[in-house]
């Protein structure tokens, strides 16, 4: 009986034969990513949403996402040079991008107001301190009145779906349509969260029509541009601060030749006002130099250098 039960366990010799062929080979062993957490990196790595370059050249362009942007810009006007990661929100310990992730291998992801205070902890160039008790009533036309209408002309407005599906879906029909849908839900509860007409209900049928959204867009870059006047900065800094970087988070992107915007309602409300285009101007070429406003502000120039 123990004979018997010795062949089952017999390899086959065509088997054994197999096996003494393995490994075929060893490789080398091959170093971590080099944005890897467990990898020393000498400075650190903030993950945005943004475009893969496809010719390995990192311009480290602005973020096509206003929240990503903002900080993009906030480390930029400290001068604190990072590794710029392209993300998605998966990737984000809190679920939702932008995070720093300093140097070291034990360093911990910072988002929100930690980001603002690791920029002021690193800075080479001053972030000016602005308190104003005006600060938090303008701050909120950029989350109550001009957030809902670049959400309604991004994620809602069928002319630019070809914009939402170049940024944020895959190209496989069978992910992107369930996504697609997931997108436009969430944009119209946060839109029905921060306008006059907030209901329970998600349902787009309760969405304030497309022009009184503009038309609040329009107050509120009106109310901007009178806050900003003739100066270079708001409230009268002797150099741009967080609240500039928010509002260049979405003057950039409304005119940003690259995104090709099909409805530019929010471009045309925008170029009424010609010192938030200089503001946004002045601020670009601050941040990323006068050789890339070259070639941003003029996709033309950009297609001659390739």
């Amino acid at each position: 009986m123990a004979e018997d039960s010795r062949r089952w366990f017999v390899v086959p010799a065509p088997v054994r034969a197999l096996f003494k062929l393995f490994p075929l080979r060893i490789y080398d062993l091959e170093p971590l990513p080099y944005r890897s957490p467990d990898a020393l990196r000498p400075r650190p790595a903030l993950y945005i949403f943004a475009e893969h370059e496809h010719d390995g050249d990192d311009t480290d362009r602005p973020s096509f996402n206003p929240s990503c942007l903002k900080y993009q810009t906030i480390l930029r006007i400290a001068g604190v040079d990072v590794d710029i990661v392209p993300s998605n929100n998966h990737a984000s310990p809190s679920g939702a991008l932008p995070f720093l992730l300093p140097p070291g291998q034990n360093a911990r992801p910072l988002t929100g107001a930690k980001m603002l205070q690791y920029a002021r902890d690193h800075a080479s160039r001053e972030i000016p301190d602005v308190s104003s008790p005006r600060l938090e009533a303008y701050r909120s036309l950029l989350t109550q009145s001009i957030r809902p209408a670049w959400l309604h002309t991004l994620y809602l407005n069928d002319q630019n779906a070809p914009l939402l599906a170049r940024f944020y879906l895959p190209t496989s029909p069978l992910i992107s349509l369930p996504l697609h849908h997931t997108l436009r839900a969430a944009a119209t509860a946060e839109i029905l969260k921060t306008t006059p007409h907030a209901s329970t209900s998600s349902s787009p049928s309760l969405l304030p029509p497309p022009e009184h959204l503009l038309a609040d867009a329009r107050s509120a870059l009106e109310a901007l541009s009178t806050l900003l006047g003739s100066d270079d900065w708001f409230l009268g800094a002797a150099n741009p601060g967080p609240f500039d970087a928010e509002v260049f988070a979405y003057t950039w992107l409304i005119l940003d030749p690259h995104l090709d915007w099909r409805d530019d309602g929010l471009g045309r409300c925008l170029l009424e006002f010609e010192n938030l285009v200089a503001h946004r101007e002045r601020l670009y070429r601050r941040c990323w130099g006068e050789k890339a406003a070259l070639s941003l502000d003029d996709p033309q120039v950009g297609k001659q250098q390739q």
